[in-house]
């Protein structure tokens, strides 16, 4: 079993956005960021995207950028420029919806911000980062075929993704192509997945099972 990290602000990013408004659930489509994702480089760097509805009438777009800020500035006084707000805007046709842009030096940093594990790396670094790996994983490319942990195991210098699930993170794109990948899991063309998502849409609280993606 994983040995749990020092936690730092508590959910901070959605717990200031479930007080602004409905969590809906982040992909780029045609128009631009559609639903609440994160994307990884090949650094470990990571840029979450959050798009929600908003209501206008309730909170200012001003008052959603400090009460963020604050959390942000909370965080880096003890993890200096681990995390940067990139945007926070009206978004939308109409503009019923924000977007909120933020990005972490290290999936580390995003797992402390936001109490939610997300480790890429190698197997090797996973397994000595404490991530169990007895786990199955069925092939992107052949959903019949299936690969265990002595398998994984095998496969130390390939890149892994272990993300949890949760209510807010619809997608998750990776920056290298993605082989195996927890069932369940869908792809959003060679590069990206949707994760699993809780029975009830509505339950924002709702958090999942480790999704593993094997990449290269």
């Amino acid at each position: 079993m994983r040995v749990k990290r020092n936690a730092g602000i508590p959910a901070a990013v959605f717990s200031v956005l479930c007080a602004c408004f409905f969590l809906t659930g982040c992909g780029e489509g045609e128009g631009g960021v559609q639903v609440t994702n994160l994307q990884i480089d090949k650094n470990g760097r990571v840029t979450s995207n959050i798009v929600e509805d908003f209501d206008k009438d309730f909170y200012s777009v001003d008052a959603l950028r400090e009460m963020v800020q604050a959390e942000i500035d909370d965080y880096n006084g003890s993890h200096p420029e681990a995390v940067t707000l990139s945007e926070l805007k009206p978004y939308g046709e109409e503009e019923e919806k924000v977007l909120v842009s933020m990005q972490y030096a290290t999936c580390e940093d995003y797992e402390a911000f936001n109490e939610s594990e997300l480790f890429f790396g190698t197997v090797e670094q996973a397994q000595a980062a404490g991530f169990s790996l007895d786990v199955e994983l069925i092939s992107a490319s052949d959903g019949t075929k299936k690969i265990g942990e002595s398998d994984i195991l095998g496969m130390k210098d390939m890149r892994i993704l272990i993300v949890r699930q949760s209510a807010q993170v619809s997608q998750v794109n990776v920056p290298e192509k993605v082989q195996y990948m927890t069932e369940g899991t869908a792809l959003t063309g060679a590069k990206g997945i949707t994760l699993p998502g809780p029975e009830n849409s509505s339950d924002i609280n709702w958090k999942g099972d480790l999704t593993y993606v094997l990449m290269k």
